[in-house]
């Protein structure tokens, strides 16, 4: 157990979120008559993490019956449903033009006829990540975790599925290419809102989503010690935080140092939960490349070195495994 007793911003975001993930269960608990469409409700982001705190958004991943993804006033409804039942809690909305903002279905997430299609629909793409990078469900809890495995499976299909001794080359495809498009998408976007823009995005990137790729990839990695049954190693290990994923793999691989990556992670998610930091982050809004580069924010530039120690270390921590990960992992994860 993910001992946080001395991180108070991280034991806190955890029991806020926790509390908030059983308010939610017991809010769903009518959609199962209200609306049978709806199949499974999934919160991401950080209050899947259970990093959430007052100010987070809501994320939420909705998978509703194949056949009403089809029909557009049933799976608005769906998703009208979702919403209402939630709305006592009063947490925001997920952007109109995110991935969060329409439901799918299993048979979407799972389609094989999209193996190997760089130009699969990018909602479900995004969702199918989202999924198995920091998802936890609050309505179809079983229904989410046969999801999971059956993902598993279109990711292992053809190759690893067929000899344990393989590697998950695809699913690591799929995650380098998920992370290295949020990078440039965030590296350019100059977008802005009440809520964000560069500079906020950019903090929350480097000091917290890229940890939260790297969670997945740690895991991937001592995945490839299984030779056995890898699908069903992932699978019964894929219910772990982001955090409690990191700390799993160092302690597997008798690594002393997760206090180096922890300590500057509290720091981050402690700036973050101050309203006056958050207010200079957004508010300051360049609107141009050559303006964001004449710009100097210290609150920037300190959350920016922060992010710093927790790259490094991430990156001391990868390099390390060689000897104790197979080297078929680290040529994928580098070619």
């Amino acid at each position: 157990m993910l001992d946080l007793s001395g991180y108070p911003t991280l034991n806190y975001a955890r029991q806020w979120s926790v509390k908030t993930l059983k308010q939610m269960e017991d809010l769903l608990k009518p959609v199962a008559d209200r609306n049978p469409d709806v199949l499974i409700v999934a919160p991401s982001g950080s209050i899947g993490r259970l990093e959430g705190m007052g100010h987070s958004d809501c994320d939420l991943i909705v998978l509703i019956k194949h056949e009403a993804v089809k029909d557009k006033r049933r799976s608005g409804c769906a998703m009208q449903d979702v919403w209402n039942a939630l709305e006592p809690l009063g947490l925001p909305m997920p952007k109109s033009s995110g991935i969060y903002s329409t439901p799918a279905s299993q048979e979407q997430i799972c389609d094989y006829s999209t193996l190997g299609q760089v130009a699969d629909d990018k909602d479900v793409f995004g969702k199918r990540l989202q999924i198995l990078l920091d998802s936890t469900p609050v309505y179809g809890h079983v229904e989410f975790n046969n999801l999971r495995y059956a993902l598993l499976e279109r990711y292992a299909a053809g190759f690893l599925a067929n000899d344990q001794r393989k590697e998950w080359v695809y699913l690591l495809n799929d995650l380098i290419r998920y992370l290295r498009s949020y990078c440039s998408w965030h590296q350019f976007d100059l977008s802005h809102d009440p809520i964000d823009s560069w500079y906020m995005r950019n903090v929350k990137l480097r000091n917290g989503r890229i940890p939260m790729f790297a969670a997945l990839i740690f895991l991937l990695g001592e995945c490839s010690k299984e030779t056995q049954d890898k699908i069903g190693w992932l699978h019964k290990h894929l219910h772990l935080t982001m955090m409690q994923r990191i700390e799993f793999v160092y302690r597997m691989n008798d690594d002393s140092c997760f206090g180096e990556f922890i300590a500057p992670y509290e720091f981050f998610m402690e700036q973050m939960n101050r309203k006056e930091v958050r207010e200079k982050l957004v508010t300051t809004t360049p609107a141009t490349l050559d303006e964001l580069n004449r710009t100097s924010l210290p609150d920037y530039e300190t959350l920016r070195r922060n992010s710093n120690r927790i790259l490094s270390e991430l990156t001391r921590f990868t390099l390390e495994r060689r000897g104790q990960w197979s080297d078929a992992f680290f040529e994928y994860l580098l070619f």
